[in-house]
């Protein structure tokens, strides 16, 4: 029966969808609904800290809500059918179509590698993609610091985008909320790729959400070093030992762990022009350290989809 296997099934099939079919249509993306009634939310309050409060709650609870009813009406829709299997059927494709939303595995990968192959062939042109991953401004970027925002983003959104959202389905499984916790944890992580920013519109009206991602992605970030230790085994001293001196060299209370891990297993210097560097040490990032990049950070997602994997058969 798929009821008994449950959460693997639905974790397998995000996974095959993720990989297969890539990111879906815009109008159909949960997350890009998500981004939706952030900013409409944002347009109608006052830049209050009382304001993101109201937004962070509203969001959560409606990406929590709708991700639960979704779910039920599928099984209803097999009940009402008079097929408990087909609800199972319908009930699991929802389900893992909700939980690949709240993961990029395949898009994480490919804009990196899109980007970093661009950075060698015409650092303009690279420019211009970067902010689908970083924040900063790229205008005034070297090749060397432009290699390093690609290496950056790419392992802190591995956690953002791969090891919390997994964390989240995993533990809250257990409940049968797997998928619902999931999409709770996108919400928040949406807001603060959107409000969480310290200029002065958003400083107030961001403040919940960047804390909340903050607390959220606490335990997570810390699991990555785990991980990117084991993803290279080789390298694990020298990652450990730049993840205790340099996780704390961030604004963020948690990207540091990961980036501190990345440059660790590359030997590589990363920096954040007048805000941070890691490693200072290390060498400047070169064009085959973007692949190294994402050949570690890729058989890390392998290692935490797997991890979560078995979690869950253990705990079922």
């Amino acid at each position: 029966m798929i009821t008994e296997i449950f959460p693997f099934s639905v974790l397998i099939l995000a996974l095959l969808i993720d990989i297969v079919l890539g990111e879906p249509p815009a109008a159909l993306h949960p997350v890009v609904i998500i981004g939706t009634a952030v900013d409409r939310l944002r347009r109608m309050m006052p830049r209050r800290k009382i304001s993101g409060m109201i937004i962070s709650v509203l969001v959560i609870s409606g990406a929590v809500l709708a991700g639960f009813a979704l779910i039920r009406i599928a099984y209803a829709t097999g009940s009402l059918a008079g097929s408990s299997e087909m609800g199972d059927i319908l009930a699991l494709i929802i389900s893992s179509y909700l939980l690949k939303s709240t993961f990029a595995f395949k898009s994480l990968i490919m804009t990196s590698r899109e980007i970093g192959n661009l950075i060698d062939e015409d650092l303009d042109a690279a420019k211009h993609l970067l902010p689908a991953l970083v924040s900063r401004n790229p205008l005034n970027l070297t090749h060397a610091q432009a290699r390093s925002a690609v290496i950056e983003s790419l392992s802190e959104n591995y956690v953002d985008t791969i090891v919390s959202p997994l964390f989240y389905y995993v533990l809250f499984s257990c409940a049968g909320l797997g998928v619902e916790a999931a999409l709770a944890f996108k919400a928040v992580s949406t807001m603060d790729s959107m409000l969480g920013y310290k200029s002065d519109d958003l400083r107030e009206i961001g403040y919940v959400p960047a804390r909340l991602d903050d607390i959220l992605n606490w335990i997570p970030a810390r699991l990555s070093l785990p991980l990117i230790m084991i993803a290279s085994p080789r390298k694990s001293m020298d990652i450990l030992k730049a993840c205790m001196r340099y996780h704390s060299v961030t604004p963020s209370p948690n990207s540091g762990w990961p980036m501190a891990a990345a440059a660790g297993a590359l030997g590589t210097r990363m920096a954040k022009p007048g805000v941070y560097t890691i490693l200072d040490e290390g060498r400047d990032p070169e064009s085959e350290d973007v692949s190294s990049a994402i050949s570690l950070i890729g058989r890390a997602m392998v290692l935490a989809a797997l991890l979560s994997a078995l979690l869950l058969i253990l705990l079922r």
